[in-house]
């Protein structure tokens, strides 16, 4: 015994090797991938969507709001039919030096067009527009960009203001251009220049100055902060703004623009999509996002993302953890667990993005390495799953003292039955359940074990049960279970093992004329296993699966077989495991697991017995049977069948040992 211990000890210390070093070349190869899987996305243009909607959804949840004093006048719909202006021709200066004296008069702080006045028009009126500038304690012109065309360079060069605006505004000008994302989905996410600054002040750039901005000359990449989708100012139709009471504008920074037409993204010139487009379908016009540039400068809040070793070394960190931790976890687990990750990394780089000013490709992480790290943890669970199976199948697990003839002549749900022959030469059954049969579920797998274990000790008690001699431990992905041998139907086996097939009572019952049994037989077969079923329910405990290819013979005799399911015997207000055969279980709502449903199942079974008929057709009656010489018989059975399959468990027989006595009341009169 100490030296089958020590070989056991042996073999299981081999195949833990195994496994282990399986796992971590599962866990390398998975890691490796799931950093591949980043690193592409991070990287190539395949992951630009990843990349660009990880800065979309920082503004899908929350939102910087500023403080500082500012005002937005729009040259809407509304005022251009107020003040009878056509879309696209220029806008009347005459109205735009009244609405400047207006903001002098109410001493505003700055004043910022974003409207071009590139050629001078009306002496008189350009006068008055140039006059009313002059009122401004600061005011900043837009200027445009040229593409600069020759066959030996390429650039581009600002378009300033006419000369007559520029002098009066103290030569404050600055470039108003947008740099969409033109390559995919034309969202404005950067800063004008990126980086910047750059050659020539951009219009944010100067206005953010002359409000007092300390301007850092060394170029950066800069990402727009956006303040919501209906911005974090005060909103005012042109029309409005020369109606307003006096110092309304005091201290004010009011930018001037033109707001779109409709808000139908790419419909107009000086319309842009936004993060917010992705979940509104609107677009914004150009001097929001220019005010909005204006305020990431002036509060220092912009965004920008950190340093390409960062991120690079993140997403291998990443890749490793989660590329090789998921493909450790049940299928279960790894969904939880990605699921977790996904939402927490979401919700940790949006956090971030909001108290700091850096913001993470996250969704390269959240919506691309997870993903990946699950599909590997799925299919390699799955893969491991089937050639565990697979060897299950085709090799002979470890049974020391034991010679196993293979073929195996027995297959269940959860195992295999062998032909067993020990060292004194006796025959014998051996089971083997195997873990991936349950796939991998240690809970039906422990069940399984438990009831075997608890049946062995009384099954010698009883000559109705099928007698266990061994049980094994739980070794590495089963246990195994020795008991004693069937009867064969084919005679003389012994000179030849592989052709041993077990007589039972599913085999016995095809053999029979229209697969039934004689009434006396069925009666006698009843008689045997109610007793067994009685001594069962006596020690508390109920077997849950009766039905024929359970029922085997040994010597003759009907024995119970088949016991991983046998359970201890619950209180009705208990909850119980819904585990049996369908047909021969109660009809729901009641669940098997007590001797009442022990008792409708062994019910069905003389009614398949006797005949011939599926369980599923219960209680249905073949005509043949009425034209049978023992009618009489079969329906004097059939009423004991009746009570024993009540659909209301009251009704039936209040123990297994009362239909015994049925039965043996029956079986004098059918003698």
């Amino acid at each position: 015994m100490a030296f089958y211990k020590q070989t056991l000890k042996i073999q299981q210390d081999v195949k833990i090797t195994v496994i282990r070093q399986h796992e971590l070349l599962k866990s390398a190869l998975g890691a490796a991938l799931v950093m591949l899987c980043g690193l592409l996305l991070w990287k190539s243009p395949l992951g630009e969507p990843w990349v660009n909607a990880s800065y979309d959804y920082l503004f899908r949840f929350s939102a910087h709001t500023v403080t500082n004093n500012v005002a937005l006048i729009l040259m809407d719909n509304e005022a251009y039919d107020q003040f009878h202006q056509t879309r696209g021709q220029p806008w009347d200066r005459a109205l735009h030096a009244q609405l400047l004296n207006k903001l002098a008069e109410d001493d505003c702080s700055l004043v910022v067009f974003d409207s071009f006045f590139r050629k001078p028009g009306d002496s008189a009126t350009d006068k008055l527009l140039a006059d009313a500038m002059r009122r401004q304690r600061h005011v900043v012109l837009m200027a445009e960009q040229a593409q600069v065309i020759h066959p030996a360079m390429s650039g581009a060069r600002p378009i300033l203001p006419a000369e007559p605006f520029l002098d009066a505004a103290g030569t404050n000008w600055g470039v108003a251009w947008l740099d969409p994302d033109s390559a995919n989905d034309s969202i404005v996410r950067r800063h004008w220049p990126f980086p910047s600054p750059g050659p020539y002040p951009s219009l944010s750039e100067t206005a953010a100055r002359l409000a007092g901005a300390q301007m850092n000359l060394h170029p950066q990449e800069r990402w727009l902060r956006y303040y919501g989708q209906e911005g974090s100012w005060t909103k005012l139709s042109y029309r409005f703004a020369l109606a307003q009471p006096a110092d309304y504008f005091h201290e004010k920074i009011v930018f001037i623009g033109t707001q779109p037409q409709t808000s139908l993204p790419d419909g107009e010139l000086d319309e842009f999509r936004t993060p917010y487009t992705r979940w509104s379908g609107e677009s914004s016009g150009g001097v929001e996002i220019m005010l909005t540039s204006f305020l990431n400068l002036v509060n220092g809040d912009w965004l920008r993302r950190p340093a390409s070793w960062i991120e690079f070394s993140t997403l291998i960190v990443g890749g490793i953890l989660i590329g090789g931790g998921l493909c450790r976890m049940s299928p279960l687990k790894a969904c939880v667990f990605a699921t977790t990750i996904a939402i927490a990394i979401a919700i940790g780089a949006i956090t971030c993005s909001y108290f700091t000013n850096y913001w993470f490709p996250w969704l390269v992480i959240s919506g691309g390495q997870v993903p990946c790290a699950l599909t590997w943890a799925l299919a390699t669970t799955k893969t491991a799953r089937a050639a565990k199976t697979k060897n299950a199948e085709e090799e002979l697990p470890d049974v020391p003292g034991y010679k196993l003839v293979h073929p195996p002549f027995g297959r269940g749900s959860y195992g295999k039955v062998w032909l067993a022959q020990d060292r004194a030469g006796q025959w014998r059954a051996l089971k083997v359940i195997y873990l991936a049969n349950f796939e991998n579920d240690a809970d039906p797998y422990d069940r399984e074990f438990n009831g075997v274990s608890r049946y062995k000790s009384l099954s010698d008690k009883h000559p109705g049960l099928v007698h266990v001699d061994f049980v094994s431990e739980k070794l590495d992905g089963y246990f195994y279970y020795v008991m004693e041998l069937g009867d064969s139907i084919a005679p003389n086996w012994e000179s030849e093992p592989s052709k041993y097939t077990p007589r039972d009572l599913g085999n016995e019952r095809t053999r029979a004329p229209d697969k039934r049994l004689p009434i006396f037989q069925c009666v006698q077969i009843g008689i045997e296993l109610a007793d067994a079923l009685d001594f069962l329910h006596q020690q508390g405990l109920t077997h849950r699966d009766i039905k024929p290819s359970n029922i085997i013979f040994v010597n003759g005799k009907p024995k119970l077989a088949d016991f991983g399911l046998v359970a201890e015997i619950r209180p009705s207000n208990q909850e119980r495991t819904f585990v049996g055969t369908p047909g021969y279980m109660p009809p729901p709502p009641e669940r098997p697991g007590t001797p009442a449903s022990d008792i409708y199942a062994l019910g069905v079974l003389l009614y398949v017995l006797s005949t011939g008929r599926n369980a599923a057709l219960f209680p249905e009656i073949a005509t043949s049977l009425v034209k049978n010489e023992e009618p009489s018989d079969y329906f004097l059975l059939n009423a004991i069948i009746l009570k024993a399959c009540q659909p209301e468990a009251p009704r039936r027989y209040g123990s297994a040992s009362e239909m015994r006595t049925a039965l043996q009341s029956l079986q004098n009169t059918v003698r």
